[in-house]
């Protein structure tokens, strides 16, 4: 018994060891294991759908989505600032029996940050819930009564109510997103991501559910809920000792909002609203014009992608707090040996994972059976599919080295942002009016590749050189 167990233990420490040299530890694994999680159960819940849903219910399935990631527009990208600034101020913290322990000047800025921001959210949740609520009303109606282009959705989908609640559950979540962002950035993401996997695995089984129920649109509202849930437990229960310091306002430093946040914010928040225009006007835009169905066929392809795209972030991402320690401490050797390392991996998966995706789109097209054909058919062909997930690709490398550039509270990428966001939405309106989903995949290629990663990139390298000389290293 002796010998088995110290040969299992060795094989452990072995699969231990392999795992960190891969870069997999608490806070990649379960961050991969979601995402994994819901590319495994995704073609199930994809399944239920096709075989649940008409094509102009998972029409507005997908529109939903897209229409709630006008969130932006309201909270204006806070969250990405709270946890670069928020890991600036935990170099000099700990947590020690869950309570903040440290540096005193730190421990005030870091309360003064969370109270602050929770004034901010509280107003956001209140104007998103109002806005967000007329916009979809007004696109959703029109669409009903009448498309353009000569197309329209006819059959009459009871979308209003669940709407109204999706918005409700949503407007609940935006106040729990700064303390959120403030444990991320307090380098907690193991325990988050252990959570919001298990976030994952109960919205699956939920959505499932309400699909199986025949609950439709409602199953929006579930997933939602158990998104709800998740966050309320990690700072209610979880990070309640942690959060009883924010109680009470801090007594010494304060952390000031005009010269340490707004000047970072404001840019983040118009390259914010930016890629949701390009991101998500095109699929409003198939939504409203094309034939029932085409909108359910994008919306599918670009959320099997984009899932596949966190995925591979996931090695890059839950470094960010570590990088702005490292570059608090102005140790930059460390930052880039750590980032180029992690940036490599993320590309790798990423390759490899959309490849795979594609040969699968390509094999489904050849089945002749009932359930290939219909999953086949709810989404996009080989051909938008490839220049779809070339481009995320390319883009893959441009989010790393935008994170890396970020994580020292600056954001010199405005300019740049503009410039790609408003040719990609150019490019994908221009051609998709023409072409459809295939001219919505084309110009997303084009401007992706011939403008965003080649700008963005630029400005990673001359930022790197500038800001680190002369301790910058040779990658």
């Amino acid at each position: 018994m002796s010998g088995k167990g110290n040969f299992n233990r060795q094989r452990w420490i072995f699969l231990k060891r392999a795992l960190r040299k891969a870069g997999v530890d608490g806070a990649v694994g379960f961050a991969v294991l979601g995402k994994l999680w819901q590319l495994l159960t995704g073609p199930l819940t994809q399944l239920i759908m096709v075989v649940s849903f008409t094509k102009a219910t998972q029409d507005y399935y997908y529109a939903f989505t897209s229409m709630l990631g006008m969130q932006i527009f309201v909270e204006l990208g806070l969250h990405v600032v709270l946890i670069s600034v928020s890991s600036h101020e935990w170099s000099r913290l700990s947590l020690q029996e869950g309570q903040i322990a440290g540096d005193a000047a730190a421990k005030s800025r870091l309360i003064s940050l969370g109270r602050m921001m929770l004034w901010w959210y509280g107003i956001a949740a209140l104007i998103f819930a109002v806005t967000i609520t007329v916009a979809g009303f007004l696109l959703f109606r029109q669409t009903q009564t009448g498309g353009t282009g000569g197309w329209a959705i006819r059959e009459n989908v009871a979308w209003l109510t669940p709407w109204i609640a999706l918005v409700i559950v949503n407007g609940l979540q935006l106040p729990l997103l700064p303390l959120t962002a403030i444990l991320e950035g307090c380098n907690q993401l193991s325990v988050m991501n252990r959570v919001r996997f298990w976030q994952a695995v109960g919205g699956t089984v939920v959505v499932w559910l309400a699909l199986t129920s025949g609950l439709g649109l409602w199953s929006l509202v579930a997933s939602a809920a158990v998104r709800l849930v998740g966050e309320l437990y990690l700072v209610a229960v979880r990070y309640r000792p942690f959060f009883n310091a924010f109680r009470s306002p801090s007594e010494k430093e304060q952390m000031d909002w005009k010269q340490e946040i707004l000047p970072l914010q404001w840019r983040i928040a118009v390259q914010g609203i930016l890629l949701w225009l390009a991101n998500s006007m095109p699929l409003l835009l198939i939504f409203k014009g094309r034939p029932e169905g085409e909108a359910a066929q994008l919306g599918m392809t670009w959320t099997i992608l984009t899932a596949l795209q966190g995925a591979s972030l996931a090695w890059i991402e839950t470094r960010r707090p570590i990088f702005g320690a490292l570059i608090a401490a102005r140790k930059f050797k460390e930052l880039d040996h750590l980032f180029f390392r992690m940036t490599r991996l993320s590309m790798l998966i990423m390759t490899a994972t959309v490849m795979c995706f594609s040969l699968t789109v390509w094999w489904l097209g050849t089945r002749s059976e009932w359930l290939f054909e219909r999953l086949a058919g709810r989404m996009l062909p080989l051909g938008p599919t490839v220049m779809f997930a070339t481009a995320m690709v390319l883009y893959q490398f441009a989010l790393c080295t935008n994170l890396y550039v970020r994580a020292h509270k600056r954001d010199p990428f405005l300019m740049a942002s503009i410039v790609s966001s408003l040719t990609l939405v150019a490019f994908q309106v221009w051609l998709g009016k023409q072409h459809g989903s295939s001219g919505v995949a084309a110009g997303y290629l084009l401007g992706i590749g011939c403008v965003q990663v080649p700008l963005w990139t630029l400005i990673w390298q001359r930022t790197r050189k500038e800001w680190h000389a002369p301790e910058v290293a040779d990658a």
